[in-house]
């Protein structure tokens, strides 16, 4: 659970910042550069934020884990989205040779996640 709201608070925050423009707080050094990343042609698929498919995973994540717990082939096929966009973000941020901490923090959470819900560790 912890997981699923750190994962709605971060990819709602970096939604809201696409959108608004608002500054994002983060330092920026030689690797660390969340502008560079946020901004780039690897930000966005479609024109959609990926911080935004990052919100309605984990909202979607919370709804089959603790209201539909039963769906298992749904939850499954979910797992594999949210792996898929873990390697869309570590590609995109290897290419640009910047990482962005809140994007890692998102593939850190979704990765765990997943592990846990793989290996029966979350009682649904």
């Amino acid at each position: 659970m912890l997981f699923i709201i750190i994962g709605v608070i971060d990819s709602a925050y970096l939604t809201a910042v696409h959108y608004t423009k608002l500054p994002l707080y983060c330092p920026e050094g030689v690797i660390v550069n969340c502008v560079n990343v946020t901004t780039s042609s690897f930000s966005t698929v479609a024109g959609i934020p990926i911080a935004l498919a990052g919100l309605v995973w984990f909202i979607g994540l919370g709804v089959l884990v603790f209201i539909l717990p039963k769906i298992t082939v749904a939850r499954n096929i979910w797992m594999i989205f949210g792996l898929g966009g873990v390697a869309y973000s570590f590609i995109g941020q290897t290419i640009l040779g910047e990482i962005c901490e809140y994007c890692i923090l998102l593939d850190l959470l979704i990765l765990f996640s997943v592990y846990l819900l793989a290996n029966g560790m979350i009682d649904t």
